[in-house]
């Protein structure tokens, strides 16, 4: 990214996209952060200014939005279980404690990533709602999701066709919802689990609509045309809008 920036600028670009694994990486690199960037602690939409990168994170917004449009009465969500705290799980958890939950469970295949998320989160929730961290075993998640309104799935299980569940399919039922930032054409494994068993379910495929209109939003400075963004990213993807 130290190399690539430079030619960015160079080529006289006024902005860009920037997804993982460089999101942290451009948040060191930008020189003006944007409250949204400051409390993801991470960069994806950066906007040229004066000669000076200005870094957004879109990616907590993006989700809030796909998740209002889905489930209109689902936030603030309830109780919460996060599965994955590396980029985009980070970003969520560090998001929920300005719209309020009742409660978060954080559950990562490495427990130190995990407990360093929470402690991070400690001071900007307060005694709002309690922060639990939990190892990543069946007696683990068989608790956490029966105690549980909206399963997040952050991990990247999901992105390759033969990647298993996350968790066993037992464990799912309603009235859990379950929210998989993945996305892929037709369903992930876990979406489509979850419908089967009774679930409400939805993948990333609106969040990643909303992150790209707000990023658009961003560089014009008008409204994005997210009708038109819709039916062509629902396109590509096989879906129906």
């Amino acid at each position: 990214m130290e190399r690539a920036v430079p030619l960015l600028l160079q080529a006289g670009l006024d902005g860009w996209n920037c997804t993982l694994p460089h999101k942290g990486e451009m948040f060191r690199l930008s020189e003006v952060h944007s409250p949204s960037a400051l409390q993801a602690q991470s960069v994806n939409t950066v906007q040229v200014v004066q000669g000076k990168i200005h870094g957004s994170s879109t990616d907590a917004e993006g989700w809030s939005r796909a998740l209002r449009e889905i489930w209109p009465n689902s936030l603030p969500p309830k109780r919460t279980l996060l599965l994955g705290c590396g980029g985009v799980g980070q970003t969520i958890a560090r998001f929920l404690p300005s719209i309020g939950c009742s409660s978060l469970t954080l559950i990562n295949r490495d427990p130190q990533r995990a407990e360093k998320l929470h402690h991070e989160l400690t001071p900007l929730v307060g005694n709002r709602f309690p922060i639990h961290v939990l190892d990543w075993n069946m007696p683990n998640m068989t608790r956490a999701l029966s105690e549980t309104d909206l399963l997040i799935q952050a991990t990247s299980l999901g992105l390759k066709e033969e990647d298993p569940l996350p968790v066993p399919k037992e464990l799912l039922h309603p009235p859990l919802r379950v929210y998989d930032t993945i996305y892929r054409k037709g369903e992930t494994l876990l979406v489509r689990v979850a419908r089967e068993r009774g679930c409400e379910a939805e993948d990333g495929l609106g969040m990643l609509l909303h992150q790209g209109a707000l990023s658009l939003e961003i560089w014009s400075g008008k409204p994005a045309p997210l009708t038109t963004m819709r039916q062509a990213l629902y396109q590509a993807a096989g879906r129906e809008t």
